[in-house]
């Protein structure tokens, strides 16, 4: 299976790294938990959804981001690059690209970047630690997304546990792909999780996705019982996961876990497009819009009637208010 060959293959290159790479650290953020939350984005991911809006977030390798807009042809990029793999117009020809990194060292209008930068847990906790001051007046902490920190377990148990045991709340937002028996220890450290499920059936997801979801449900099943509050999410992405029967199914689903007891639509956005221009790669989802209101409303209904038999809600947010359609 392309999942368990994944999780095999990055364990195998990180076995001996006592750091992990971080793409992103975004402070303030207030839709990730509750409070004021810093949101850490680990890099890696075995996934590969195509409406993916963090698409630096996959590989679990430091990656090269263009901005030719700030370009300023001035060439000095070409002069340092030991493949040749500058074009004329200053693009990189990914395919003969060693990522030495030589270019962006280089370049003086820095109109490249690289997406990753390695941190030790403790370098991790330091940079979490100092909005301590908002954790406490808002009732805040840190939430760690990616990627997916499941997949990237003992890193993950180091920087939740060194977290927890300092006082600080910590959340999780998974889409639930990584070994159970690997990522089981770091449990005990995470105070709430958002878990993602996309596509219900299995041989629809491995489509979209590139992995089955045997194991994503599993994992779900088995972090409910462990009594983590846990919210379920599905983004609705038209022509993906906004079809009735996944909606029911996946609703069907969340009804008999024991710690959940929201189920969160995310409207699909394109926010993430150009990200994808700038790691040299096209957006498979071109010229698709985003659900409507009625859509969304229509999706909640159709999970509450299932859903509030058994005590819980499904809801989505719409300009910062919830809603919720019986």
């Amino acid at each position: 299976m392309r999942l368990a060959y994944i999780l095999r293959l990055y364990m195998a290159k990180n076995e001996r790294r006592q750091s992990l790479l971080i793409f992103n650290i975004q402070k303030c953020s207030i839709h990730d938990g509750d409070g004021l939350r810093t949101l850490v984005f680990f890099k890696g991911c075995p996934l590969r959804c195509p409406w993916c809006s963090n698409p630096e977030s996959q590989a679990f390798e430091q990656e090269i981001m263009e901005s030719p807009v700030r370009c300023i042809g001035c060439g000095a990029c070409r002069t340092v690059c030991p493949m040749n793999a500058i074009r004329e117009d200053g693009r990189i020809d990914r395919t003969v690209c060693n990522r030495c990194f030589q270019c962006v060292e280089r370049c003086y209008a820095e109109s490249r970047r690289i997406a990753g930068k390695e941190y030790t847990a403790t370098e991790l906790y330091e940079e979490i630690a100092r909005d301590r001051q908002f954790y406490v007046k808002s009732g805040g902490g840190v939430t760690f997304s990616g990627g997916e920190p499941l997949a990237q377990p003992d890193f993950l148990y180091e920087i939740a546990k060194l977290c927890h045991e300092k006082g600080i709340h910590v959340m999780l937002e998974s889409c639930g792909c990584g070994n159970y028996e690997e990522f089981q220890k770091a449990l005990p450290y995470i105070d709430g999780m958002f878990l993602d499920i996309k596509i219900f059936d299995s041989v629809a997801h491995e489509q979209a996705t590139g992995v089955p979801n045997e194991t994503i449900l599993n994992n779900i099943q088995k972090i409910s019982e462990c009594g983590i509050p846990v919210i379920i999410r599905t983004p609705i992405v038209p022509g993906y996961t906004d079809a009735a029967e996944n909606i029911e199914q996946i609703a069907g689903f969340i009804s008999g876990l024991p710690s959940v007891k929201e189920y969160e639509l995310l409207a699909y956005h394109s926010f993430g497009e150009s990200k994808y221009g700038q790691l040299g790669r096209e957006y498979a989802l071109q010229g698709i819009q985003p659900p409507s209101n009625e859509n969304m409303q229509s999706c909640v209904k159709l999970a509450n009637q299932i859903l509030k038999k058994a005590g819980k809600e499904c809801f989505w947010t719409n300009n910062n208010n919830r809603e919720v359609i019986v």
